[in-house]
């Protein structure tokens, strides 16, 4: 245990990197944290205050990237789990999006998922899962640098990226994800995650309690499914048809709208919302999403 200046019990001995606990900048809690570049910084703190100098080390956020093949996985702050546990009143935004404009040859989708606060709007924590460039973890860091500053998620819907499509998309991933967070506590959308899905799936197994599985792509884009599952299950209206077809659609069973990311399954549960259906949900982060989870049906 150590303070803002790495010092232990006795003020004349230092201790940095894998054999100290942090504090931690969102929770206050102390923590483990043994990476390289925690301990560098330390290093310098450590050596400042033996020189004669009163630096400090504020703490971490335990930000971290790893690279799994050809896919990698980063995060910093408060996962869903971890941020329940500690006691906030907290849920999540996820979204899938290309890493830069949706035109560009090379493209990647990237997914994010954004930890907040209800009340306070407070964001807690983000992680992110894409490809092994540096286009996800570049998103992750830039929240991880505004977080000891408590953000909300009119910071993020707001911050300022740079634009450009080999790079981002004009409104990039980080704008729509807050502005996503932002519909769900505003009641604008009602979604389930992937896990979310499978309970639903496994509801009824396709007798008359069953959900309406809505998938809201182009024909072709759902043609597979539908010929898998049968349209008994799976049923098949792209969304800019969906207001001219809501007769086809149950009015008595919960309608589960599904696209490719999320995007337009939202449009689809506003159109329905407007044609008067009470029970829709939309599946966050869409078939990619349900694919790299492990759940697609």
């Amino acid at each position: 245990l150590v303070n803002a200046r790495l010092q232990t019990s006795d003020p004349d001995i230092f201790a940095g990197g894998d054999c100290i606990e942090l504090r931690h900048l969102i929770t206050g809690d102390t923590f483990y944290l043994p990476m390289g570049s925690m301990a560098n910084r330390q290093g310098r703190v450590i050596g400042t205050n033996l020189a004669g100098g009163t630096a400090q080390f504020e703490g971490a956020l335990g930000s971290f990237v790893v690279k799994l093949f050809d896919r990698s996985v980063a995060g910093a702050g408060l996962t869903l789990p971890s941020a329940l546990e500690r006691g906030y009143d907290a849920m999540s935004a996820l979204i899938v999006q290309p890493d830069r404009a949706h035109f560009y040859p090379t493209k990647e989708s990237m997914t994010l998922e954004l930890v907040f606060e209800k009340g306070t709007r407070r964001i807690l924590g983000i992680q992110g899962f894409g490809g092994a460039g540096d286009a996800m973890v570049g998103r992750v860091n830039a929240v991880a640098a505004m977080l000891k500053f408590k953000p909300t998620l009119e910071d993020l819907s707001n911050l300022e990226m740079a634009y450009s499509p080999p790079f981002s998309s004009a409104m990039d991933i980080l704008n729509s994800l807050g502005n996503m967070a932002d519909n769900l506590l505003a009641g604008r959308n009602t979604v389930v995650g992937p896990d979310g899905f499978e309970a639903l799936w496994a509801k009824g197994n396709g007798n008359g309690s069953s959900p309406y599985f809505l998938d809201c792509r182009e024909e072709p884009d759902a043609r597979q499914l539908l010929q898998c599952l049968g349209e008994e299950r799976w049923h098949n209206i792209p969304q800019g048809s969906i207001r001219q077809r809501c007769a086809e659609i149950p009015r008595d069973k919960q309608v589960v709208v599904v696209c490719n990311t999320g995007a337009r399954s939202y449009e689809a549960l506003v159109t329905l919302h407007d044609a008067g259906f009470q029970d829709v949900v939309s599946i966050q982060g869409g078939m990619t999403a349900l694919t790299n989870y492990g759940s697609a049906p």
